[in-house]
């Protein structure tokens, strides 16, 4: 590393407190604005944040055959997944140890033996090396040919319910530590076909111009739905009216964001920085998963478990993974660029087995409002690049208030919804639709703490 940089960077690990208030006592917390908009922090991120713990990598149904791959990243290290001929699957660095070309360069694909593309290098789906080119003409030395010229594994691999996490080192906690109690929450996607998910074809990316924390926090920020998504409520509102009046008329319908209004919802925040949003549905017979709701009940689905299935709710799990269950649901995974830079990638998901009637109902209710073309999602973009371009370069206002609404309602430990189901968050904010941002504080405060390690 540059010189120039490193004390950049070491000066920046010796200033953490100077970007956040958090003084609960006094009614305080809040984050500067260089989180947002410092190049040089953002490379601390991508070391102590993204490429020292889990991250979510992809889902098993994207590999349902031998010998499929699909690549992807954790933080700034290419990885590879792949099923072998046995169905095992394994991630690896996407790179070929002999020179460190990418190996696998399309997204995924299905290829038992993958060659690289600059000496032919050739590998099989299980990271074996299977061909060394011209190695008769090699001159290798004994030692040289008795090494392993495999691909490179990650450090840990783990598979919950179908939702593949991977991390570089191997000196992390277990995942199911590292998930803690917010597995009830996958649980209540993946107990929704005794088959699993699996993630519809369709998949999304793109990429807006603004900091990745800008879409963990509008994932749980309900304050904007009312005034970003006026015109899609004016627009269901509209369909709404169309529809009371046409006799047969197709009812499938998108959410209402109206209906939603003074309705009971809260959030949790967990250890290692997940959050949870958590609403109540007042129209759950508008829900794809409603026609198999008696099936569920009839498989042994627990009735707890089921009631949590219609809920709206969106899942944040630090740093990159996001559920969202409202309009249909939805898979988002964020990958940051550069501090202004961001890349989205948005998946539908769906119980296997699910209905042609709500397979048909859940489509049209995901295109309606999620992804570029969605009615909503180029709202939210529009606002990250307003901040990114507009109001993070304003030099007279370093601290952004956006962390009080909530303040007074927020209690530590579980509210009395979270014993019922068995969770032990540490800070609960329920009871009334209180639009809460203390909800933020749980992430701020494990990134906080996960650039502490660069201290030492």
């Amino acid at each position: 590393m540059d010189a120039k940089v490193r004390i950049t960077l070491e000066s920046l690990v010796n200033r953490l407190d100077d970007y956040f208030i958090d003084d609960p006592d006094a009614g305080r917390f809040n984050v500067h604005r260089d989180l947002f908009r410092d190049e040089e922090l953002f490379a601390l991120e991508m070391e102590h944040v993204f490429e020292a713990s889990w991250v979510f990598l992809g889902h098993e149904s994207q590999l349902p055959e031998p010998h499929d791959y699909l690549t992807t990243h954790i933080g700034r290290q290419p990885v590879v997944i792949m099923r072998d001929e046995g169905g095992e699957l394994a991630a690896f660095l996407n790179v070929c140890p002999h020179r460190g070309t990418r190996l696998y360069p399309q997204r995924s694909g299905n290829s038992p033996v993958q060659m690289c593309p600059y000496h032919a290098w050739c590998f099989d789906s299980a990271g074996n090396n299977v061909k060394l080119k011209d190695q008769e003409l090699g001159c290798y030395t004994e030692e040289f040919l008795q090494g392993d010229h495999g691909l490179i594994s990650i450090g840990q691999f783990e598979n919950y319910q179908g939702f593949l996490f991977g991390a570089l080192r191997s000196e992390v906690p277990t995942l199911f530590e590292y998930l803690g109690d917010t597995r009830f929450f996958i649980d209540t996607f993946a107990q929704q076909s005794a088959d699993g998910m699996e993630i519809l074809p369709g998949e999304v990316s793109y990429t807006y111009e603004g900091n990745w924390k800008m879409q963990v926090e509008n994932t749980m920020d309900i304050y904007h739905l009312t005034s970003v998504h006026a015109t899609f409520a004016k627009i269901v509102g509209e369909r709404q009216a169309r529809e009371n009046e046409a006799a047969g008329s197709d009812k499938v319908k998108a959410v209402n964001l109206n209906s939603l209004s003074g309705l009971a919802s809260g959030t949790y925040t967990f250890d290692h920085g997940h959050t949870v949003f958590w609403g109540t549905d007042p129209a759950k017979e508008n829900r794809a998963l409603w026609s198999m709701r008696d099936d569920l009940l009839a498989r042994g689905v627990e009735p707890l478990t089921v009631d949590w299935m219609f809920r709206p709710r969106v899942i944040n799990f630090f740093p990159n993974m996001q559920f969202v269950d409202s309009a249909s649901l939805q898979l988002r995974i964020i990958r940051p660029l550069s501090a202004q830079k961001t890349e989205m990638t948005m998946l539908c998901l769906a119980p296997k087995g699910e209905p042609r009637e709500g397979r048909r109902r859940r489509l049209r209710q995901y295109e309606d409002f999620y992804n570029a073309s969605g009615i909503a999602t180029p709202d939210d973009v529009a606002c990250y690049e307003d901040i990114g371009h507009g109001g993070l370069a304003a030099s007279s206002q370093d601290w952004i208030q956006g962390f009080a609404r909530g303040m007074e309602n927020v209690i530590a430990g579980p509210d009395e919804l979270a014993k019922e189901i068995g969770i032990n968050p540490l800070h609960s904010s329920s009871g009334v639709q209180v639009q809460d941002e203390t909800v933020f504080r749980g992430f701020y405060r494990e990134w906080r703490s996960r650039m502490e390690v660069a201290k030492s």
